[in-house]
């Protein structure tokens, strides 16, 4: 059994925890971390107590938390028992600033406090601590010295004087990225210090958020008390407030989206820059509603108390989506546009359902090594590709069965992204796991096909593509990965007290669903770099499909190219499978293929395409000549800038336009369809 605490002394960082194991691994159903459990006498705690009843199961949980205070205590902190009181005000939305005070209960002597270091979700160390400013702090009305780590700017020493019993904090946080002068997207763990000593879970805090009296707001958390623009929510672990993102502005809506006769309660809640941005139509909020209604017939299972679907459309803020158990935090990549049109939404289409899959997959089933006891400690990505990979396939059908996108645009974009691994060069010498255990979110676009990015995305689809496709032929079409979902995510239905699983536990429930060299088949595609070990068009072609070219680009590469980014893919003109290359708008280079026509000619990222064949570049001309260049058969003449140089690079390639596209395999089932098909919606929570 693996608890929340610290990583025990045999495990290893090897890329494969099959292979470095000691005994037997409890199942996913027995096997319980307490890194959600909740503090006696909160709401949470007792909707655990409720679900929770296997007296194994609370054996299990005692020896969990028993183990990971004591890992806990290894640190050396005596942390002050207590509840933290966390006050964030926004006091000009226009300067984008939030003031943090804290008061962190404390007894005399040494203490460490910590930035939150590793955000789950992003898989790294990657706190914005470096945004941090004007850090104070008092006691009795006096001020305490502080000195940072030298070897980890994420935690702070100091020593509280005697007589004292509470410790203030206060300090600022510019959040440009996430705070319009209409709207701010609040993520706690941006906006807090936590005493070392004890884990998460165990630290009480009790979170106050003061806004523009005309907001209105939405979050997972429960209210205590409003006062005008004073928000004081009611007191939760740490760990479930870090969990726990806010939303609010001034335009503002809030739906009910729950199924009828649930009595789990589920929200869209949307705030925007204008009344405009957040204009849902009727049939855009009905794919929603069956989001909700289609997850509950793929999991047969809920693991929060209720669920918001936070959702911010901003042309001013970041961009993407942070999973969370009972909230998502989604940016629109479309920003304030994203409903206004079929294109906007359909690159939006899939952002929803991939964080709301993650309730159940990342959040309530986490990987063993995702799971610590704060937010300090290292974590071990190596099963990415189950958290992230998975969660892609199950996230972007649940899109189709819902109505949110349509089969040719599930099918569009699963062709433009195996056509992307199928032109990452880097798949030679860089194995699918690598791109895990050494995930990073800010790596450059540079060489990215041969270098490799977070790979276990993309990839991840094709393989969990490839093992349904193996369930459906090796059962004869009686079972399918949605048996896989409904055992493996769908135990416990009521409870959200995280439970952890292994590469063992994966392969152990698809063996229940359909036996099979499921370890072999497994470790062979994410340690391999050849085709035999991985078969990465082999869903698309079981499934009665190929990947295969056309002469003019899909909808969905259209609309990447015209319109903005997508859940997986960026804006830009992408012909890797033409001269190798990869473009922004104005003709910039942002990838060439590894040994590619462009790159045989001498291109590089960081040059910038201004003519060919002597024309002034755009996306229309560059498609031209590629089509001239295959009637001449002769090469392409490419003007390129860089570093004060202007070069004419000749690139031979004559194949002319090619942009991916699944066709049907004649003769041979169509089981996409089946996969894309609604299911039945019955009786549930």
């Amino acid at each position: 059994m693996r608890g929340d605490g610290c990583i025990p002394r045999h495990a290893s960082r090897h890329a494969n925890p099959a292979r470095h194991r000691r005994g037997r691994r409890a199942s996913p159903e027995r096997r319980k971390s307490v890194s959600d459990a909740r503090p006696p006498g909160t709401k949470h705690h007792q909707v655990i107590r409720r679900a929770v009843v296997k007296p194994l199961t609370r054996l299990l949980g005692a020896a969990a938390l028993a183990a990971s205070l004591s890992c806990v205590a290894e640190t050396g902190n005596d942390a002050a028992t207590g509840q933290v009181a966390l006050t964030v005000r926004l006091s000009d939305p226009g300067q984008k600033l939030l003031y943090v005070h804290e008061v962190i209960p404390a007894k005399p002597g040494p203490l460490t406090l910590y930035y939150p270091k590793w955000i789950p979700g992003d898989h790294s160390p990657d706190g914005p601590i470096e945004q941090v400013m004007g850090l104070r702090f008092t006691a009795g009305g006096q001020r305490v010295a502080w000195q940072r780590d030298e070897l980890d700017r994420f935690a702070f020493h100091l020593t509280v004087p005697a007589g004292v019993q509470q410790l203030e904090v206060d300090f600022q946080f510019p959040a440009e990225k996430r705070v319009t002068p209409n709207l701010i997207d609040l993520t706690w763990d941006h906006v807090a210090l936590y005493p070392a000593g004890s884990p998460a879970r165990a630290q009480l805090f009790q979170p106050t958020l003061v806004i523009p009296a005309d907001w209105q707001y939405a979050s997972a958390l429960e209210t205590a008390t409003r006062d005008g623009g004073r928000i004081a929510f009611k007191p939760v672990a740490f760990d479930t407030l870090v969990d726990s993102p806010v939303i609010a502005g001034k335009h503002f809506r809030s739906i009910d989206i729950t199924p009828k006769g649930s009595k789990v309660r589920r929200w869209l809640d949307m705030v925007g820059d204008s009344a405009a941005a957040i204009g849902i139509s009727d049939s855009q909020l009905a794919g929603f509603r069956d989001l909700i209604t289609q997850a509950q017939a793929l999991f047969h299972s809920h693991h929060y108390a209720s669920y918001h679907l936070l959702l911010v459309l901003s042309d001013h803020t970041s961009v993407g989506g942070l999973e969370h158990q009972q909230s998502s935090d989604d940016r629109a990549r479309s920003g304030a546009k994203m409903f206004a049109d079929a294109d906007h939404f359909m690159l939006d289409g899939s952002l929803l359902p991939h964080e709301y899959t993650h309730s159940w997959n990342g959040k309530f089933m986490r990987p063993a090594g995702l799971a610590t006891a704060d937010f300090e400690q290292p974590m071990r990505p190596e099963l990415l590709w189950v958290y992230e990979g998975l969660t892609v396939y199950l996230g972007d059908v649940l899109t189709v069965r819902s109505g949110l996108w349509s089969a040719d645009a599930w099918r569009a974009a699963v062709a433009y992204r195996a056509e992307e691994m199928t032109h990452r060069t880097g798949r030679a010498w860089r194995p699918l796991v690598d791109t895990t255990v050494a995930v990073d979110y800010s790596a450059p676009s540079a060489w990215a096909n041969w270098r490799r990015q977070n790979d276990f995305y993309r990839e991840g689809q094709l393989l969990w593509l490839a093992v349904d496709m193996k369930i459906r032929g090796l059962s004869h079409g009686k079972r399918s990965i949605d048996d896989f979902a409904q055992i493996f995510f769908g135990v416990d239905d009521g409870s959200f007290v995280t439970h952890t699983y292994t590469f063992d536990d994966v392969v152990a429930t698809l063996n229940k669903v359909q036996p099979s060299d499921w370890a072999g088949f497994l470790r062979g595609w994410v340690n391999g770099t050849d085709e035999h070990q991985v078969p990465l068009l082999s869903g698309i072609e079981a499934s009665g499909w190929r990947l295969a070219y056309a002469d003019k680009p899909s909808v969905y590469q259209n609309a990447l190219e015209n319109v903005g980014n997508g859940e997986l893919e960026g804006k830009g003109i992408n012909a890797m499978s033409t001269i190798g290359v990869f473009l922004h708008d104005d003709g910039k280079v942002v990838d060439v293929l590894w040994d590619g026509p462009a790159f045989k000619a001498g291109l590089a990222p960081g040059m910038k395409l201004v003519a060919i064949d002597e024309r002034p570049f755009g996306a229309a001309v560059l498609r031209e000549e590629i089509v001239k260049a295959k009637q001449s058969e002769k090469p392409l003449q490419l003007r390129m800038e860089h570093d004060g140089v202007s070069e004419l690079h000749a690139v031979e390639y004559t194949g002319g336009p090619k942009y991916p596209v699944l066709v049907r395999i004649p003769g041979k089932t169509d089981y996409l369809q089946q996969i894309l098909a609604p299911k039945p919606v019955g009786k549930g929570s």
